[in-house]
């Protein structure tokens, strides 16, 4: 209970604002107010009769579990847990402000990190003991190392939290690192050496050995994949096979997790326990298990499942029985004690979710299983009986995964929106193989620190091991695969467990022949159930097909017309809601780098939080990287209804891309011109306003952008993509005498607010009470120009910058009239 109490309190001082001592309050005064009203009632039923509804037996069952010790444990360890976070919270947000110089005196506690403009070390301030990120110039002459002390001079940058709907807040993320921010060194100086903690300094400098024999020994993808599976090491994985390892539902295998522990375990129990007895092993599998941990980074999986295996020995030691529930919660509360934040850690959900599920649900599924025999008598006889047994290792290794996969799917879902068909038979496959190479891997590290030369009989067959892994995930490029799900909402997922608890306790009431009285009163009450729904069959019947009625209905009315105008740094991107519930995506960002894509990893996330599957109309403005480059995932991943362009009057490798992936996916496409319309559903249209049949041949991609009106009642809105000022005129030119053609309430500001675009006169005959800027904070080209900014003040235009307002949403109402909501 009090970890059930711990983790309310995190829950609820992450999630709101308030205290939870106001939450008690209320809870309290419900309780009292709803035992007036229900128990009193009650209380004039005969009791002999059984009612299948009845608020005191199941207010009954409550008192039963949440006795008056476990809700006082509840409510004090929700309190400190709750006290705790809320300190941490205004601890991190306090530190220091944004662009602030910082000048501390600090200790490197992390090896170096390379990324694409600068080198990245983690560091503890030494007035503090808090730690910071430190961004140190690629040219800096300066070497750091794991343990030096370090003066330095930077500029600290805040970081930033949700920019768009549902997505990635990176301030949290940085919260469960333990990091409050970063800082840009613009100074820096080396005080002294090796003065981190002596404990982690060794762990540390064993961590980078084990990496260089791995990487000695092996290829560099090899070596890659051994350390991610040995080490949870995946920053050198490229994303390319981590991505395929999600598809196939075996990423779990790069998490140091349970597996690798218990077969550790067993490994030093089959070197030792003849040599040096039960006890002796018992006390060697402790050591082995916390310089595990130390090596490995503490990661809250490995911790999950190392304390568990030390709890389970030290059991084993000293002769007492280990209860798993207990150890669970022990492990549990000695990382949320350690850092409270890391309850959003996905590692640690799927660990003790899977670890729950295969406690809960094994012997169910392994029953369900066990049960679906062969019937036809013909081959159930020719099978010989090792064959039987293999069935029935292979239903036990299924009710494992089956079991873990029930209670970590929902959860995966919100986090991933990705669902493997293939995971039962993958999942198998992997489980035959990963022993093999956890056992051997270590024996490989073990020898290559005693002898010079490693056997090479033992890295072929590691080898071949990781390239079956390989194998494995390529499962994922097979014919439906994967199956992208919308993202849940919390109260589909509290649902769905709802069900399965349920289904759970019910199953096994018609499978086991000795009830408890539990299981008992459960049969009776099922049976109680079924008769008085045979009894009232017609007015249950009528009950749910009124409701469903009425959510049909509910659903058939019109919605507001939603513009979501998405923050993808750099580039446009916007995407509509009609009120018939059609899609409509307009542009797609984009980016150049290699290790961040914006459509796998801001619009494709996006669209699935906004709960999707399938885009209506998808328009591409010009063919661009920064309009054009997040649209490519969208049209590989997801179902498209239409494609919208303009005739080419380049041939870039972007259009080419374009066209082999339509190719390939038989998606409509349909090229429109100046005085076009294109229709989306009743009093909902675009008009084409540009380009025309003749192209302007400066800067051909801006300038022949597709120029829309969207129009809707008495709303409307006027998309530029990035023209530029010869654009600009030559729409007005051709717009001459019917001015009001362009006039829009809403203006998308072309070319992300640059000097060469927005000028007055257009500004002028367009007349909208709100601009909207696509802009990256603080990008390379100084975008939004202040000549810009400064014409579209002069004509009192309210600004909305997604570089300072993240993800802006517009919802407009049948009559035209609109609101703006912006994530900050």
């Amino acid at each position: 209970m009090a970890i059930i109490g711990y983790i309310i309190g995190i829950l609820v001082g992450l999630y709101f604002t308030f205290s939870i001592v106001l939450f008690y309050i209320l809870g309290i005064a419900m309780y009292v107010i709803m035992k007036k009203i229900f128990i009193k009632k009650d209380k004039f039923v005969n009791s002999n009769q059984f009612k299948l509804i009845s608020s005191r037996r199941y207010f009954r069952y409550i008192k039963l579990i949440l006795n008056q010790k476990a809700i006082f444990c509840i409510i004090i360890f929700s309190i400190i847990s709750n006290t705790n976070i809320i300190f941490q919270n205004k601890k991190y947000e306090n530190l220091y402000k944004d662009e602030q110089i910082v000048e501390q005196t600090a200790i490197i506690v992390s090896n170096k990190q390379e990324k694409e403009y600068h080198n990245q070390y983690k560091i503890k301030l030494c007035a503090t003991n808090l730690y910071l990120y430190l961004q140190v110039d690629k040219k800096s002459t300066n070497e750091l190392e794991y343990g030096d002390k370090i003066k330095f001079k930077g500029k600290f940058v805040k970081p930033t939290s949700q920019r768009n709907y549902g997505g990635f807040d990176y301030q949290n993320y940085l919260k469960m690192l333990r990091i409050c921010g970063t800082v840009k060194a613009e100074t820096l100086q080396v005080v002294a050496k090796k003065k981190a903690n002596f404990i982690f300094s060794i762990a540390n400098q064993m961590n980078i050995v084990i990496k260089q024999k791995i990487d000695s020994n092996f290829k560099e993808e090899e070596a890659n994949i051994l350390k991610g599976v040995l080490l949870g090491d995946t920053t050198q994985i490229e994303q390319e096979i981590q991505e395929k390892f999600r598809v196939t539902n075996i990423s779990h295998i790069l998490a140091v997790s349970g597996m690798h522990i218990t077969y550790l375990i067993i490994g030093i129990n089959v070197l030792f326990q003849s040599k040096i007895g039960k006890r002796g092993t018992g006390f060697l599998v402790i050591v082995f298990l916390i310089f595990y941990l130390l090596v490995t980074g503490f990661s809250p999986s490995v911790v999950r499942a190392g304390v568990m295996g030390i709890l389970v020995t030290g059991a084993k030691i000293f002769y007492r029985k280990n209860d798993t529930w207990t150890s669970l919660a022990i492990s549990l509360f000695c990382i949320l004690i350690y850092h409270p934040f890391l309850i959003t850690h996905i590692g640690l959900q799927f660990s003790y979710l899977g670890t729950i599920g295969m406690l809960l649900f094994h012997q169910n599924v392994l029953t369900f299983l066990r049960n679906r025999k062969i019937k036809n008598r013909k081959w159930k006889y020719k099978w010989n009986r090792k064959f039987i047994l293999v069935i029935s290792k292979v239903k036990e290794i299924l009710a494992v995964t089956i079991s873990a996969q029930l209670a970590i799917l929902p959860v995966m879902l919100y986090h991933f929106n990705l669902f493997g068909t293939y995971f039962l038979f993958t999942n198998f496959l992997v489980s035959l193989i990963m022993g093999p190479i956890i056992i051997i891997g270590g024996i490989t590290i073990v020898i290559s620190f005693c002898f010079p030369f490693v056997p090479k009989i033992l890295i072929f067959i590691l080898r071949f091991l990781i390239h079956m892994l390989l194998l494995i995930s390529h499962l994922g490029e097979l014919p439906f695969a994967k199956i992208y799900i919308p993202t849940p909402k919390i109260w589909m997922i509290l649902l769905y467990y709802f069900f399965l608890l349920m289904a759970n306790f019910i199953y096994p009431l018609y499978q086991v022949k000795k009830l408890t009285y539990t299981q008992m009163r459960g049969r009776n009450l099922m049976a109680l159930a079924k008769y008085k729904l045979f009894q009232h069959k017609k007015k249950y019947a009528t009950v749910m097909l009124s409701v469903l009625v009425l959510f049909l209905l509910i659903s058939m009315i019109p919605k507001k017309l939603e513009i979501h105008f998405v923050d993808v740094g750099q580039g446009d991107c916007t995407f509509i809601q009609t009120p018939q519930n059609k899609t409509i995506l307009i542009d797609g960002g984009g980016s150049s780098s290699i290790k961040f894509e914006v459509g796998r990893n801001i619009l494709l996330p996006y669209i699935l939080d906004r709960g999707y599957t399938q885009i209506d109309y998808v328009f591409i403005s010009h063919f661009d990287q920064d309009h054009v480059g997040g649209i490519f995932t969208i049209l590989k991943e997801l179902k498209i209804g239409k494609v919208i362009i303009s005739r080419q009057g380049e041939d870039s490798e972007n259009y080419q891309e374009f066209l082999k992936i339509i190719k390939d996916r038989k998606i409509a496409v349909e090229l429109v011109k100046m005085g076009d319309r294109v229709t989306i559903e009743k009093a909902l249209y675009f008009d084409i306003l540009w380009p025309s049949t003749q192209f302007i041949q400066d800067n051909i991609l801006n300038n022949n952008s597709i120029v829309m009106k969207l129009n809707y009642q008495n709303f409307s809105m006027l998309f530029t993509g990035d023209i530029e000022e010869k654009s600009e005129r030559k729409v007005l030119d051709n717009y001459k005498g019917k001015e009001s053609k362009l006039a829009s309430k809403v203006l998308k500001v072309a070319h992300h607010g640059s000097k060469t675009s927005s000028m007055e006169e257009i500004l002028k005959v367009v007349q909208p009470r709100v601009a909207l800027i696509g802009v990256g904070k603080n990008n390379l080209f100084k975008h939004p120009s202040e000549i810009t900014i400064k014409n579209l003040e002069r004509y009192r235009i309210t600004i909305y910058r997604t570089d300072e307002k993240g993800e802006i949403t517009l919802k407009v109402n049948k009559n035209g009239k609109f609101e703006i909501k912006t994530m900050y």
